[in-house]
């Protein structure tokens, strides 16, 4: 089951945060490495692009059964700001918007946007800036779900 907070403040909150998630490291799968590379490359091209000095990648393969959902957050802890960029990757085939489980986005006094869970969709948005929240679905709903980070300072 996948737990909320950072550091000493991690916790069990289903009522917050219902899905599962299985974290991902290179060695795990041939598909996985593979992944890991095509983030690498991403990560590379934002740094030479934006000179956003992002140093690593963590991610996660995230599941939510029908009716999981998770609460209004930020993808940024308030004791560590290492997480600068999210990456969400659907794996739904064939979904239906009927189906729910959208990606509720809350921009800074703009309207909402939902954006559907669309197999091989992907969606990228500042860690520290975007509120967002994951509406319940009425079917199993499957995602990679990453953080680029930049190193923290000793």
């Amino acid at each position: 089951m996948a737990r909320v907070g950072g550091h000493q403040q991690v916790g069990l909150h289903t009522q917050l945060r219902s899905d599962q998630i299985a974290w991902l490291e290179a060695g795990q799968s041939l598909v996985c490495d593979a992944y890991l590379v095509m983030m690498e490359q991403l990560r590379v091209y934002l740094n030479q692009s934006l000179y956003l000095g992002l140093d690593n990648y963590e991610t996660h393969f995230s599941f939510y059964s029908p009716g999981a959902s998770y609460s209004k957050h930020l993808d940024r802890f308030h004791n560590d700001d290492a997480r600068v960029i999210s990456v969400v990757i659907y794996l739904n085939e064939n979904w239906c918007i009927e189906q729910g489980g959208a990606l509720r986005l809350h921009p800074h006094q703009l309207p909402t946007l939902d954006i559907a869970p669309i197999a091989c969709r992907m969606v990228v948005f500042l860690s520290a800036e975007m509120l967002h929240e994951v509406l319940p679905a009425t079917r199993d709903r499957m995602s990679l779900t990453g953080w680029f980070r930049r190193r923290l300072s000793p």
